[in-house]
């Protein structure tokens, strides 16, 4: 329902012409020399994440919720390198709308929770409370995805944006892309940059938080990387301090963000450690077990087995 009119995203659209243009277009604004345009926008907004939590929590005086501090500086970065527009505060209208919708939006998808994914008869139901909250969500996000769009095609006619995703795709004209090929490469960065990076950061604060000892070890290898001079890492650095370009694979590792990953349908008969599983299985698999454990495991859901 979310994607009726707002197209699917890069990883959830079938394997056709569309989406190796839509991979041709998103690599001409992922290269290396586009990708250091980027920087400062990664600089800028850590540095504002960090004065948040020092305003909002008064230098350590008053316990908070950095939850809403995270998430503005993840929606800021996502929306600064697809658009060229950032989120200021949290108490901005546009952060609360997003933010709202897509936390409603990612519910709906959940890989185990939304009883109509498993159960094809609950679709039929023309009061499904789940379905009609998707198109609500569905119509408010298409609201401010065109709105994004409109803005940035102002822009661009006037000369005056800044660099980023949506301008150097469609500049790129070795391919030409729909509006809806378009929308979806928006989706794909606002869905697979915001929750992500928002999760990922939650849980590593929280984690950092009970391990001060982690954080002594990093300070000082920052410290030793760049002098005492400067507490935060130079945006420029190419993450060449070892210990810190460590720290953050092993919270991409530990936290991930999707526990259970995204189905995938098995398009032939294949043997997987004695067990037959046949075309057409839904295969689900367990991230957090790959991600924690010596093996690769999966979930199997089929008619067919």
């Amino acid at each position: 329902m979310a994607s009726t009119t707002a197209g699917l995203t890069i990883g959830a659209s079938p394997y056709d012409d569309s989406l190796k243009r839509k991979k041709k277009g998103i690599a001409a604004a992922l290269n290396r020399p586009s990708i250091q345009t980027y920087i400062p926008y990664f600089d800028r907004e850590t540095r504002a994440f960090v004065d948040d939590l020092m305003t909002y929590g008064k230098a350590g005086a008053i316990t908070i919720d950095p939850l809403p501090m995270i998430q503005r500086l993840s929606l800021s970065l996502v929306m600064t390198i697809n658009w060229g527009v950032r989120i200021p505060s949290v108490d901005d209208k546009l952060f609360k709308e997003i933010v709202a919708v897509e936390e409603e939006l990612n519910r709906t998808r959940s890989t185990v929770g939304n009883a109509q994914d498993h159960i094809p008869l609950l679709r039929l139901n023309p009061f499904n409370p789940t379905s009609t909250k998707a198109r609500v969500m569905r119509e408010r996000r298409d609201q401010y995805l065109a709105e994004l769009n409109s803005d940035l095609a102002k822009k661009m006619q006037e000369g005056t944006n800044k660099p980023c995703i949506q301008a150097s795709v469609i500049k790129f004209k070795e391919v030409e892309l729909t509006e809806t090929e378009l929308t979806a490469i928006s989706l794909s960065v606002l869905g697979g940059g915001f929750e992500t990076v928002s999760n990922t950061m939650q849980w590593s604060i929280a984690f950092l938080a009970q391990h001060q000892d982690i954080q002594d070890k990093a300070y000082e290898e920052i410290c030793k990387f760049q002098g005492s001079d400067e507490p935060l890492c130079d945006a420029s650095d190419d993450q060449k301090c070892g210990y810190i370009l460590g720290l953050a694979k092993e919270a991409l590792r530990y936290f991930g963000v999707i526990p259970l990953a995204l189905p995938r349908e098995t398009i032939k008969d294949i043997e997987y450690e004695g067990v037959r599983i046949p075309s057409g299985s839904t295969v689900y698999m367990n991230a957090w077990a790959c991600n924690h454990g010596k093996s690769l495991v999966f979930q199997l859901s089929s008619h067919s087995i």
